[in-house]
C-alpha cells in the first residue's frame, strides 16, 4: 500500500509541478483528455512551466533568442535558416487514417511573436526519418503580424511511400479572418484567451478541414494532402527560424484545455 501511495505521489509531481522537465516526460491537466510529451528536450529549464491563475492551470511556453531546439534537425541549416529555435510538446498517440476528429484548445499570446514568422501549432506526419514532413501549421507572419493557416499540398501520386515526395510538397496559405472580413492580428488578441476548434477528416493520402476561431467558422471544407506513410499527430509550443544577423525577440504563449474526440463528418 505504501508503495502505491509513493508511486501516485511521484506521478502527481511529474504531471503537475510548476517546473520544466527533461526529455520524455508527460504533460496533461484535469481538463485535458490527451497526454503530450517532450520528445526532443528543451534548450532551457525555463522554456515550459505550469502556471496557475485563480483556479485555472495551464502551460506557458517561453522562447528566447538563440535557444536552438534539441530535435536532430534544429542545429542544421534548413529552409533558409542557419538553425531553428524550438520549445514544443508532441502528442503521445497519433490520429488514425479514415477517421474524423474534433480538436479543441485555448491559446493566449502573451508577448512577442514579432519576428519574421513563428509556428505555434502543427499537425505533423513524422513516422520515420524518411517520412518526416508537417501536414498543417498555424503561424504568425508578415509585417503586420497576422495569423495564417498552412495546409500541405502535393502534386504527385501519393498512394505509395515515395521518399522524394517529402521534399517536393508545398503549402497552401490562408490569411485568417473573421466572417466580417477582419483579419486576425497578433496585436488584437495579445493577452486574450481565444478558442480554436478544428474539425478534421484524415483520409488515406488527403483530408478535409473546418476551422473555428472563438466559435466562428473561418475555414470551411479545405483540403490538404498527406503521404501514405504519414502518422499525423499534434505538436504545439513555439517553433521558428534562427537568425545570425539580428536577435529574435522573446515570445511567450499559453495553452489550455486540449480536448480531442472522434466524430462523424458528412
Amino acid at each position: 500500500m505504501k508503495r502505491i501511495i509513493v508511486i501516485f505521489f511521484l506521478n502527481s509531481i511529474l504531471l503537475n509541478s510548476t517546473h520544466s522537465y527533461s526529455k520524455g516526460l508527460y504533460y496533461k491537466d484535469r481538463d485535458w483528455n490527451k497526454y503530450f510529451y517532450d520528445n526532443c528536450g528543451f534548450p532551457s529549464n525555463k522554456n515550459l512551466n505550469w502556471v496557475k491563475e485563480k483556479n485555472n492551470k495551464f502551460l506557458r511556453f517561453q522562447l528566447n533568442d538563440k535557444q536552438i531546439g534539441k530535435c536532430s534537425s534544429d542545429n542544421k541549416v534548413r529552409n533558409g535558416a542557419p538553425y531553428w529555435e524550438r520549445a514544443e510538446l508532441k502528442q503521445k498517440d497519433i490520429f488514425k487514417k479514415n477517421t474524423s476528429y474534433e480538436i479543441k484548445f485555448k491559446v493566449r499570446l502573451i508577448d512577442g511573436f514579432q519576428n519574421d514568422y513563428e509556428y505555434f501549432f502543427q499537425i505533423h506526419g513524422y513516422s520515420s526519418k524518411k517520412c518526416n514532413t508537417p501536414i498543417l501549421f498555424l503561424q504568425t507572419k508578415g509585417k503586420d503580424k497576422h495569423l495564417r493557416l498552412l495546409l500541405r499540398k502535393y502534386e504527385s501520386e501519393r498512394d505509395r511511400n515515395i521518399p522524394n515526395l517529402t521534399k517536393k510538397g508545398s503549402f497552401k496559405k490562408y490569411k485568417l479572418a473573421t466572417n466580417s472580413s477582419h483579419r486576425i492580428f497578433v496585436k488584437d488578441i495579445l493577452n486574450k484567451w481565444v478558442n480554436i476548434k478544428l474539425l478534421i477528416h484524415f483520409k488515406k493520402t488527403d483530408g478535409i478541414l473546418d476551422m473555428y476561431f472563438n466559435e466562428e467558422k473561418i475555414i470551411e471544407n479545405q483540403s490538404f494532402d498527406m503521404l501514405k506513410c504519414h502518422a499525423p499527430h499534434i505538436k504545439f509550443g513555439i517553433y521558428r527560424p534562427g537568425n545570425n544577423f539580428k536577435k529574435n525577440l522573446t515570445s511567450i504563449i499559453d495553452f489550455d484545455k486540449f480536448v480531442i474526440n472522434k466524430i462523424s463528418m458528412k
